[in-house]
Protein backbone atom coordinates (compact mmCIF):
# COMPACT_ATOMS: atom_id res chain seq x y z
CA UNK A 1 0.00 0.00 0.00
CA UNK A 2 2.71 2.55 0.90
CA UNK A 3 4.45 1.60 -2.71
CA UNK A 4 1.17 2.80 -4.24
CA UNK A 5 0.92 5.83 -2.63
CA UNK A 6 4.21 7.06 -3.13
CA UNK A 7 3.48 5.87 -6.98
CA UNK A 8 0.19 8.31 -7.10
CA UNK A 9 1.92 10.81 -4.94
CA UNK A 10 4.61 10.62 -7.82
CA UNK A 11 2.22 10.83 -11.25
CA UNK A 12 0.17 13.56 -9.48
CA UNK A 13 3.34 15.66 -9.21
CA UNK A 14 4.48 15.12 -12.39
CA UNK A 15 1.19 15.88 -14.01
CA UNK A 16 1.00 18.94 -11.51
CA UNK A 17 4.76 20.29 -13.33
CA UNK A 18 3.63 19.11 -16.98
CA UNK A 19 0.14 21.13 -16.62
CA UNK A 20 2.12 24.10 -14.99
CA UNK A 21 4.73 24.28 -18.09
CA UNK A 22 2.67 24.00 -20.49
CA UNK A 23 -0.17 26.84 -18.99
CA UNK A 24 3.20 28.89 -19.00
CA UNK A 25 4.44 28.49 -22.76
CA UNK A 26 0.98 28.75 -24.46
CA UNK A 27 -0.63 31.81 -22.42
CA UNK A 28 1.89 32.88 -20.06
CA UNK A 29 4.04 34.90 -22.48
CA UNK A 30 3.19 38.55 -23.44
CA UNK A 31 2.68 38.58 -27.37
CA UNK A 32 3.00 42.50 -27.62
CA UNK A 33 6.64 42.53 -25.88
CA UNK A 34 8.65 43.04 -28.81
CA UNK A 35 6.27 45.37 -30.16
CA UNK A 36 7.30 49.20 -30.95
CA UNK A 37 4.55 52.08 -29.68
CA UNK A 38 5.12 55.29 -30.52
CA UNK A 39 2.92 58.16 -30.38
CA UNK A 40 2.98 62.15 -31.64
CA UNK A 41 0.80 64.71 -29.86
CA UNK A 42 -0.25 67.45 -32.40
CA UNK A 43 -0.79 70.95 -32.57
CA UNK A 44 -0.72 73.95 -34.77
CA UNK A 45 2.44 75.01 -32.32
CA UNK A 46 4.44 71.87 -33.25
CA UNK A 47 4.17 73.24 -37.46
CA UNK A 48 7.19 74.21 -38.63
CA UNK A 49 8.78 75.44 -41.63
CA UNK A 50 7.23 76.84 -43.79
CA UNK A 51 4.41 78.20 -40.53
CA UNK A 52 0.76 77.91 -41.47
CA UNK A 53 -0.80 80.59 -43.23
CA UNK A 54 -3.78 80.32 -41.28
CA UNK A 55 -2.24 79.22 -37.50
CA UNK A 56 -5.09 76.73 -35.88
CA UNK A 57 -4.25 76.79 -32.02
CA UNK A 58 -7.73 74.72 -31.40
CA UNK A 59 -6.86 72.19 -33.39
CA UNK A 60 -5.40 68.92 -31.80
CA UNK A 61 -4.81 65.13 -32.20
CA UNK A 62 -2.87 62.05 -31.45
CA UNK A 63 -0.94 59.79 -33.64
CA UNK A 64 -0.19 55.88 -32.30
CA UNK A 65 2.14 54.01 -34.31
CA UNK A 66 2.70 50.28 -33.54
CA UNK A 67 5.57 48.36 -34.98
CA UNK A 68 4.78 44.92 -35.26
CA UNK A 69 7.45 42.36 -33.68
CA UNK A 70 8.66 41.18 -37.07
CA UNK A 71 8.21 44.77 -38.39
CA UNK A 72 6.21 44.26 -41.45
CA UNK A 73 2.97 46.49 -40.02
CA UNK A 74 2.62 49.48 -38.03
CA UNK A 75 -0.71 49.70 -37.36
CA UNK A 76 -1.99 53.04 -36.11
CA UNK A 77 -4.48 55.42 -34.81
CA UNK A 78 -5.07 58.69 -35.40
CA UNK A 79 -7.50 61.25 -33.93
CA UNK A 80 -8.08 65.07 -35.23
CA UNK A 81 -10.37 67.58 -33.45
CA UNK A 82 -11.25 71.45 -34.29
CA UNK A 83 -9.32 70.68 -37.98
CA UNK A 84 -11.97 72.21 -40.59
CA UNK A 85 -11.71 70.93 -44.04
CA UNK A 86 -9.06 68.24 -43.17
CA UNK A 87 -7.17 67.10 -46.38
CA UNK A 88 -5.56 64.56 -46.10
CA UNK A 89 -2.64 63.21 -42.79
CA UNK A 90 0.80 61.65 -43.66
CA UNK A 91 3.82 60.33 -41.65
CA UNK A 92 6.81 62.36 -42.68
CA UNK A 93 10.91 61.95 -42.60
CA UNK A 94 13.13 64.87 -41.33
CA UNK A 95 16.44 65.15 -40.51
CA UNK A 96 15.62 67.60 -37.67
CA UNK A 97 12.44 68.78 -35.65
CA UNK A 98 12.46 72.21 -36.99
CA UNK A 99 12.17 71.18 -40.73
CA UNK A 100 9.80 69.91 -42.98
CA UNK A 101 10.22 66.50 -44.68
CA UNK A 102 8.89 64.45 -47.79
CA UNK A 103 6.01 62.29 -46.86
CA UNK A 104 6.48 58.46 -46.53
CA UNK A 105 3.04 57.01 -45.46
CA UNK A 106 -0.09 57.96 -45.85
CA UNK A 107 -2.88 57.46 -43.35
CA UNK A 108 -5.85 59.03 -44.80
CA UNK A 109 -6.07 61.17 -48.21
CA UNK A 110 -9.53 63.30 -49.59
CA UNK A 111 -6.92 64.72 -52.28
CA UNK A 112 -4.72 61.75 -53.55
CA UNK A 113 -1.71 60.64 -53.23
CA UNK A 114 0.31 63.61 -55.05
CA UNK A 115 3.81 63.17 -57.04
CA UNK A 116 4.31 59.90 -54.24
CA UNK A 117 5.42 56.88 -55.89
CA UNK A 118 5.71 53.59 -54.69
CA UNK A 119 9.56 52.12 -54.13
CA UNK A 120 11.03 50.33 -57.57
CA UNK A 121 9.30 47.42 -58.17
CA UNK A 122 6.15 47.56 -56.18
CA UNK A 123 3.15 47.92 -57.72
CA UNK A 124 1.16 51.51 -57.18
CA UNK A 125 0.41 52.57 -53.58
CA UNK A 126 -2.95 51.41 -52.46
CA UNK A 127 -5.89 54.22 -52.28
CA UNK A 128 -5.62 55.29 -48.43
CA UNK A 129 -8.65 55.50 -46.77
CA UNK A 130 -10.81 59.07 -46.51
CA UNK A 131 -9.98 61.57 -43.83
CA UNK A 132 -13.29 62.03 -42.44
CA UNK A 133 -14.16 65.28 -41.51
CA UNK A 134 -15.10 66.46 -37.20
CA UNK A 135 -13.49 65.06 -34.19
CA UNK A 136 -12.37 61.85 -35.34
CA UNK A 137 -10.72 58.42 -34.36
CA UNK A 138 -9.55 56.37 -37.75
CA UNK A 139 -6.96 53.31 -37.61
CA UNK A 140 -5.46 51.21 -40.31
CA UNK A 141 -2.50 49.04 -40.99
CA UNK A 142 0.83 49.95 -42.72
CA UNK A 143 2.80 47.73 -45.05
CA UNK A 144 5.31 48.27 -47.87
CA UNK A 145 2.80 48.57 -50.57
CA UNK A 146 2.07 51.74 -48.40
CA UNK A 147 5.51 52.86 -48.61
CA UNK A 148 6.47 56.26 -50.82
CA UNK A 149 10.30 56.08 -51.24
CA UNK A 150 12.20 58.75 -50.80
CA UNK A 151 16.07 59.50 -51.75
CA UNK A 152 17.85 61.54 -49.59
CA UNK A 153 17.81 65.35 -49.49
CA UNK A 154 19.32 68.17 -47.32
CA UNK A 155 16.82 67.84 -44.75
CA UNK A 156 15.90 64.21 -44.63
CA UNK A 157 17.72 60.75 -45.28
CA UNK A 158 16.97 58.06 -47.78
CA UNK A 159 13.80 56.36 -46.89
CA UNK A 160 13.91 53.12 -50.03
CA UNK A 161 12.47 50.51 -48.11
CA UNK A 162 9.93 49.65 -45.25
CA UNK A 163 13.04 48.12 -42.99
CA UNK A 164 14.39 52.13 -44.11
CA UNK A 165 10.88 53.50 -42.84
CA UNK A 166 10.72 51.14 -39.38
CA UNK A 167 14.09 52.80 -38.75
CA UNK A 168 13.69 55.93 -39.06
CA UNK A 169 10.72 56.26 -36.77
CA UNK A 170 12.96 54.33 -34.31
CA UNK A 171 15.20 57.19 -34.44
CA UNK A 172 12.83 59.67 -33.67
CA UNK A 173 12.78 60.77 -37.40
CA UNK A 174 9.84 61.07 -38.50
CA UNK A 175 6.64 63.28 -37.52
CA UNK A 176 3.16 62.62 -38.28
CA UNK A 177 0.40 65.72 -39.60
CA UNK A 178 -2.21 66.33 -40.15
CA UNK A 179 -3.50 68.77 -43.64
CA UNK A 180 -6.53 71.11 -44.44
CA UNK A 181 -7.28 73.34 -47.03
CA UNK A 182 -6.71 76.63 -45.27
CA UNK A 183 -3.27 75.17 -43.86
CA UNK A 184 -1.88 72.72 -47.23
CA UNK A 185 1.49 72.17 -45.57
CA UNK A 186 -0.11 71.07 -42.64
CA UNK A 187 -2.72 72.00 -40.19
CA UNK A 188 -1.41 70.07 -36.63
CA UNK A 189 1.86 68.36 -36.24
CA UNK A 190 3.97 65.99 -34.09
CA UNK A 191 6.87 64.04 -33.70
CA UNK A 192 6.40 60.36 -33.50
CA UNK A 193 7.93 59.63 -30.26
CA UNK A 194 8.63 56.09 -28.73
CA UNK A 195 6.65 55.56 -25.67
CA UNK A 196 7.20 51.65 -24.92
Amino acid sequence: MQIFRRVVLGIMVLGLTLSTLAILSCGGSDDDADETRLQANLSAANERQPPPPAPNPAGNGTAVLIISDDEQTINYTLTYAAVNDVTQAHIHVVNSSDLAGPIILFLCTNVGLGTNMPCAGAGPIPTPQPCPQGSVTITGTLTAADLSCKAATATSPAVLSFADAIAQLRAGNTYTNVHSTANPQGDIRGTDIFVD
